[in-house]
């Protein structure tokens, strides 16, 4: 399990069509990149120091996503509510709600345990892709970048369901 990160704020930079590469940098520099490939279920991050993390969507219809290294699960997620704006995270033996600010903004805050806000992930902007990782509380690098994981998917799915509209 990685330390809890010593920033405040985590840009996240996308680039590519089909598959999608999202730089995460810091004031440091690079502190790791995720990829998601044009057709999979998954997304892989690889982190400055090596390690490979990989996001998998185990349930489509029920919104159930887990995050492994290895063989080994590190958490995993469901999504709730009729209009699924709230997941539930397993991650560390706790509990974590990663739950949309307000049903009008594409922002997401992680609440851990005690109902402490650790994490905000706000879009960079209407027509640029990225995030800005607003960083409120220790947290774990692997859980942001599941959590992160998990609202770009959100995010995507929003898209296709606009676009198909």
């Amino acid at each position: 399990m990685e330390a809890g990160l010593a920033v405040n704020r985590i840009q996240v930079d996308v680039s590519g069509l089909f598959a999608t590469h999202h730089r995460f940098l810091s004031e440091a520099g690079v502190l790791g990149e995720l990829t998601f490939p044009a057709m999979g279920r998954q997304g892989v991050y690889r982190s400055f120091d090596g390690r490979e993390l990989t996001v998998v969507r185990t349930s489509w219809w029920r919104g159930k996503h887990e995050l492994r290294e290895g063989g080994m699960t590190l958490g995993s997620s469901q999504q709730r509510g009729f209009f699924r704006f709230k997941i539930v995270i397993q991650f560390g033996g706790q509990e974590y709600a990663l739950e949309r600010i307000s049903p009008w903004k594409r922002t997401w805050r992680l609440v851990g345990p005690g109902q402490m806000a650790l994490l905000e992930i706000s879009p960079q902007g209407v027509f640029k892709q990225g995030a800005f990782l607003d960083i409120l509380g220790e947290i774990d690098a692997d859980l942001l970048v599941f959590a992160y994981c998990l609202v770009y998917m959100r995010w995507q799915e929003e898209s296709a369901a606009a676009a198909a509209s």
